[in-house]
């Protein structure tokens, strides 16, 4: 009986043996994931230069191409956190008008940027089938101007030192102060002209 007793003592042990490893591991291992990169609060909308951008108007309707001011700003950004190379990858964009009409974007590319830096949105952003009213444009008086530009992407980063990849989105609004000078001939005329906006955009 003494030297069962000793046999089932020694299977309990053995157990516990193998058991306890199991048990560091389960706890282990969500600490581990949680250190893994995740998404940095500085990737901010900027803007690198004035805005300018002209409206072809035929029937009161034309189109309005933006590219090269917007930008996404990443200078505020803790370097040691991620490799300098990153890719931007815009899924939307919406302009509004001073009307209060909202628009969506098309010619939306992947680009590269340097983490760090301020760089500008890759492509051109077209937005189509505008209505521009007959009329007179000019400085601080216009029949209808673009007023905001609102653009959803995703950046992916390369986290440091673990080299895992991270796609974070981020919505990147621009309040535009543009003014266009051009005219609109009337509907009967055939509401044709050619305006041409310039002016400043604020990161909102």
């Amino acid at each position: 009986m003494n030297e069962k007793s000793g046999i089932d003592r020694r299977t309990v042990l053995k157990g516990a043996a193998w058991s306890t490893p199991l048990v560091a591991m389960a706890v282990a291992a969500p600490a581990h994931a949680a250190s893994g990169p995740t998404c940095p609060p500085c990737l901010t909308a900027g803007v690198l230069g004035a805005v300018t951008t002209q409206a072809v108007v035929v029937g009161n309707k034309g189109a309005l191409a933006f590219a090269g001011a917007l930008g996404l700003d990443s200078r505020g950004c803790d370097l040691t956190l991620f490799k300098p190379l990153y890719t931007i990858i815009p899924t939307s964009a919406t302009l509004t008008m001073s009307d209060g009409s909202t628009h969506s974007g098309t010619g939306l590319a992947a680009g590269a940027g340097t983490f760090g830096q301020l760089g500008a949105l890759p492509g051109t952003i077209l937005f189509s089938n505008l209505s521009f009213p007959s009329g007179t444009y000019v400085l601080n008086s216009n029949p209808a101007r673009p007023t905001k530009i609102t653009v959803n992407a995703n950046v992916v980063l390369v986290g440091l030192p673990s080299l895992i990849e991270i796609t974070c989105p981020v919505t990147l609004t621009y309040d535009l102060n543009v003014w266009g000078a051009g005219v609109v001939t009337p509907s009967f005329l055939g509401g044709a002209g050619t305006i041409n906006y310039t002016g400043t955009a604020t990161p909102a």
